[in-house]
């Protein structure tokens, strides 16, 4: 694309608007950024980092009225007009009403079979990345900006999808990357183009929706570069955390489905190592650990803003770094009030923004990813429960001016009160995690809440009427005893046919515009199970599509409706789009039900989804398809997925999720 393209597009777009006003008038075409493979895992994912330098985010519209980028002056501002009149966007802008009018951010990944994919130093069997790397590139983006990204499937053995973590997609239902719910998977050898707006800002991550892929390392993260609601001097990028497993996920969820091992030892499916940002310690036959870290460079009195996501398959972290404090800025896409802590746990999806001053003596420090109690997959002596393949430190910071030491010495020290416990920031309701964007949530619902109370539910014994030629005890959202696991089809996605139930598609629907709906998803039991189903005391990390949910509650006591809600947080509860469901407990949601569309609700330990842990909340069904965009593209993209699909039959053995 040339700068004559680009010019030409921009003014195209301008005569083609009927309105000239910061709405709809401002986007121009830039020059795509290219997508470098190279790793280097001393300064970052893929380098550079920031390929995109915020000074450089470009608002056509907005400057042509006067507004002026303003974070060189404070990190909570953005843009604003030096003269004149005009609203600000700053950490305080209600961002689903009023975001800026940026630029065309285009890119193009592959989804590739990568046989020498190795982050721990042992090949993956059968490794499939985007364009090659685990992670896969930094794509980043302005708030404001709109994300264009062509995916093209190069991977022969399945289809492929791509889910935008936490993004709203607001009137781009078609763009939220689930196969069988919002698209057909892309067929082999065939692209698929995403286009939405990033009406959010903060970072998160993509990865493949399609069954299994995304453990085998079809993963990357998301950065849109906005305002925070502290100081910060370097942006140290993307960390991202994951348990890795060597053997290819679809073969792992064998182990979920039916027993492994000795006496079901290899049961749920064990992962083999902690790799941070695609690297990690391997524990060799002799007992020691590979020197194989990531490393990230820390400057002496200088501020860091270290974006933290968990992309793992089936465990949760705690995470800090020896010596230092850390303040936490945001959770998941969501700005918060700051608050200084020595730890804080990762659900797997979720993210945090934090920023750690590097105020100690020159040298190497251990970033620590401890598995959080009963929130993990690794293996543990069954005597000592130590672990017996990894250690939590996995990665750490090096100053600049430090001896070049292959792992941090004993100066590094774990910092006083951290405890593993597998216990959400919220669930400490000490006022963690208030949204700086205000919410005040009415206590009278707009649903029924009795309808829209869910266990999350392992089936007593296999089932094989449920999920035909499936006979394994699936997990499940349950709300009566005829519940049924989430099974989807991948030829016949739900936006196509919002107003069709299947027996498994696990559809909720809701026709109301205002006001919240209220969920309640339980682990303990809301109704008679009747010996068909049955709760087991695990937290499961619970994500919503299509809407950030405020946390109306969250507690590890049963759920009673005529006492529980008396409880309920209305008052700018947390807000984000993963949180905990604790184990033996229960987790109270609200959202506003304003993004018609077929939105996907699941539990993110991979071999849960996989088994049918998953609902479709279908919103305004009647709305949908004039509420979105154009489903062209997804239709031509069934009928190619289906023509390839009888061409090359393939057994769907999970959900599809």
């Amino acid at each position: 694309m040339t700068f004559l393209r680009s010019c030409i597009d921009f003014l195209t777009h301008v005569l083609a608007t009927p309105l000239f006003s910061p709405e709809n008038f401002g986007r121009v075409d830039q020059i795509p950024l290219s997508l470098p493979h190279e790793h280097d895992h001393t300064l970052g994912l893929v380098k550079p980092y920031p390929a995109l330098d915020p000074r450089s985010c470009r608002y056509p519209a907005l400057e042509a009225q006067g507004y002026r980028l303003c974070n060189d002056k404070s990190k909570s501002c953005w843009l604003k007009k030096p003269y004149g009149y005009g609203p600000e966007y700053t950490v305080k802008t209600d961002y689903e009403n009023l975001a800026p009018t940026g630029v065309v951010r285009e890119y193009w990944v592959t989804v590739d079979p990568t046989p020498n994919l190795s982050p721990d130093g042992q090949k993956k069997i059968n490794g499939v990345a985007f364009n090659g790397t685990y992670p896969g590139p930094t794509i980043e983006a302005c708030w404001g900006d709109e994300i264009v990204v062509h995916v093209t499937n190069r991977y022969k053995d399945n289809g492929t999808t791509v889910h935008w973590h936490g993004i709203r997609q607001l009137g781009s239902n078609e763009m939220d990357g689930v196969n069988g719910i919002t698209q057909c998977p892309i067929a082999y050898s065939q692209e698929y183009t995403y286009r939405f707006n990033a009406t959010q800002y903060g970072h998160t991550w993509y990865h493949s929706h399609y069954s299994l892929q995304y453990p085998d390392g079809v993963a990357g993260p998301l950065v849109i570069h906005g305002p925070t609601s502290e100081e910060w001097d370097i942006d140290v990028g993307p960390i991202l955390m994951a348990d890795w497993i060597h053997d290819t996920a679809f073969d792992a969820f064998n182990c979920e489905a039916y027993s492994c091992g000795v006496n079901g030892s290899e049961s749920p499916p064990k992962s083999d190592t902690i790799v941070v940002n695609g690297i990690g310690p391997f524990k060799q036959s002799d007992g020691k650990f590979t020197n194989n870290y990531f490393k990230a460079k820390f400057q002496p009195g200088k501020k860091h803003l270290l974006r933290l996501i968990n992309v793992a398959a089936a465990s949760s972290f705690v995470f800090s770094i020896d010596n230092h404090t850390m303040t936490v800025v945001a959770n998941d896409l969501v700005a918060v009030k700051p608050y200084t802590t020595n730890s804080v746990l990762v659900g797997i999806g979720q993210r945090y923004t934090v920023v750690v001053e590097a105020n100690q003596k020159t040298g190497s420090y251990w970033m620590r990813t401890a598995p959080a109690d009963g929130c993990h997959s690794f293996r543990t002596d069954p005597t000592t429960h130590a672990f017996t393949q990894v250690k939590e430190t996995s990665s750490f910071i090096v100053y600049e001016g430090a001896p070049p030491l292959p792992f941090p010495d004993s100066s590094s020290v774990k910092q006083p009160n951290i405890t593993t416990a597998c216990t959400d920031e919220t669930e400490h309701n000490d006022g963690r995690l208030e949204p700086v964007v205000r919410w005040d949530i009415n206590p009278t619902p707009t649903n029924n809440v009795s309808r829209d109370s869910f266990t999350a539910a392992l089936e007593s014994f296999n089932m094989p009427w449920l999920v035909p030629d499936k006979p394994y005890a699936h997990w499940l959202l349950a709300n009566d005893t005829l519940s049924n696991p989430l099974w989807i089809d991948f030829g016949a996605p739900t936006i196509l046919h919002p107003l069709k139930s299947d027996n498994f598609s696990s559809i909720i629907r809701f026709d109301q515009s205002d006001g919240f709906v209220f969920l309640i998803i339980d682990s303990f039991f809301l109704f008679n199970p009747n010996g068909l189903l049955r709760a087991i005391p695990i937290s499961h990390p619970i994500h919503l599509h299509g809407s950030d949910f405020v946390i109306l509650a969250q507690n590890r006591t049963k759920y009673d409706p005529k006492t529980s809600p008396k409880f309920f947080n209305f008052d700018n509860p947390p807000r984000r789009d993963v949180a905990m469901l604790p184990g033996g407990g229960y987790l109270a949601l609200a959202f506003k039900p304003d993004n018609p569309g077929a939105w996907l609700m699941h539990c993110h330990i991979a071999w849960h989804a996989s088994s049918g842990l998953a609902l479709q909340l279908v919103v305004r069904p009647k709305e949908l398809r004039d509420g979105n965009g154009d489903l062209g593209p997804v239709i031509q993209g069934c009928r190619t997925w289906n023509e390839w699909a009888a061409v090359h039959p393939f057994e769907q053995t999970d959900s599809g999720i």
